[in-house]
């Protein structure tokens, strides 16, 4: 009975031990499928959301140059790195959600163009990285704390149009050396709009030109104006940044050719549609720059702490077509000066 019993001992022992063996190769082969699994897998590809407000021209610029930014610090789009553009479509009430789709993908960055979209970034999340292309001052417009330190999640580019003014007008008296005075329109209820003309009145003031202003509060109102201005030869209309004004471009560009007015606004776009001159922001360049601020958040930047970049470089466009149908000759140093010539 005693031997009987030890034997049954033994080789309950022996089960024990061989269970346990098993278990023990069992979590061993486990660990080493798991670390080989590992092994093959491909790191996450960064993704980076894109937030438009629109898609003009200046946003497809601005996209142009982030893509060919992120090419040129060697990423591969859709193997190195994923961008997805989401598009508001001038649908203020659309900004938001498209702002929340880009925070539910956890996305590591997202890019914003204009002042809506960034304010709908900054509400959607206070974690992702937020990097705006700007083409006015964002202390100003309260996007960021100072530009050393623009602190909470965002940084970005931004143009500082308004301080190109006196340049802008410099050149519009180098386009048009019998300029005596500038027709200003402008949204009086508009706070950064009356900003804008105050900056362009002091400009004129240091250039000795005189100011025809005509502050307005509706389209109806300034499509009245407009349509009133009488011709006179020394006048050219000075655009400032306004939305009320750039709102009504095509109307406005038609009615000074008919009165034979010259028109200078603040980007490339106005003198596509038909201003005699555009100076403003390169905003393919923006978008480069933009694309370098995105490669330092990859590598572990954190935004806040990224200084504010001006914009590098700006663009003199002039209408060619725009000056025949006005009868100008314009000067053939401007024409050599211009980064571009609408023939």
């Amino acid at each position: 009975m005693r031997y009987f019993g030890r034997g049954a001992r033994i080789e309950k022992n022996g089960n024990r031990m061989r269970k346990t063996r098993l278990t023990v190769l069992s979590a061993l082969t486990l660990a080493l499928l798991l670390a080989g699994a590992h092994a093959g897998e491909k790191p996450s590809v960064p993704r980076l959301g894109i937030l438009l407000p629109e898609s003009g021209r200046a946003e497809s610029q601005v996209i142009r140059g982030l893509k060919q930014g992120v090419k040129e610090l060697g990423y591969k789009e859709r193997e190195t790195i994923l961008i997805e553009v989401r598009d508001a479509k001038g649908d203020r009430n659309t900004l938001a959600k498209e702002a929340s789709g880009l925070v539910g993908q956890k996305v590591q960055i997202i890019l914003t163009t204009g002042t809506r979209a960034a304010a709908a970034a900054k509400a959607a999340t206070r974690e992702i990285p937020i990097i705006f292309v700007h083409p006015a001052d964002p202390t100003s417009l309260g996007l960021v704390q100072s530009l050393k330190r623009p602190g909470g999640n965002i940084t970005g580019i931004a143009a500082f149009a308004a301080q190109k003014t006196e340049k802008r007008m410099e050149l519009l008296k180098e386009i048009l050396p019998q300029v005596r005075r500038i027709v200003i329109f402008y949204d009086s209820n508009n706070p950064y709009s009356r900003e804008n003309f105050v900056s362009a009145q002091k400009a004129a003031a240091k250039l000795r030109l005189e100011v025809a202003a005509y502050p307005v509060k509706s389209s109806e109102e300034l499509k009245k104006s407009v349509d009133a201005l009488q011709k006179r030869e020394e006048d050219a209309l000075f655009h400032v940044a306004d939305d009320l004004v750039e709102g009504e471009a095509d109307f406005i560009f038609g009615t000074a050719r008919q009165k034979a007015l010259p028109t200078m606004f603040n980007e490339e776009i106005w003198a596509i549609k038909g201003a005699l001159a555009g100076y403003g922001p390169s905003y393919y360049e923006m978008g480069r720059q933009a694309a370098r601020l995105a490669d330092k958040i990859l590598k572990g930047a954190k935004a806040q702490e990224l200084p504010v970049e001006a914009a590098s470089k700006f663009d003199l466009v002039i209408n060619l077509r725009t000056a025949r149908a006005l009868g100008l000759d314009l000067p053939k140093e401007i024409l050599k000066k211009a980064d571009k010539v609408i023939r």
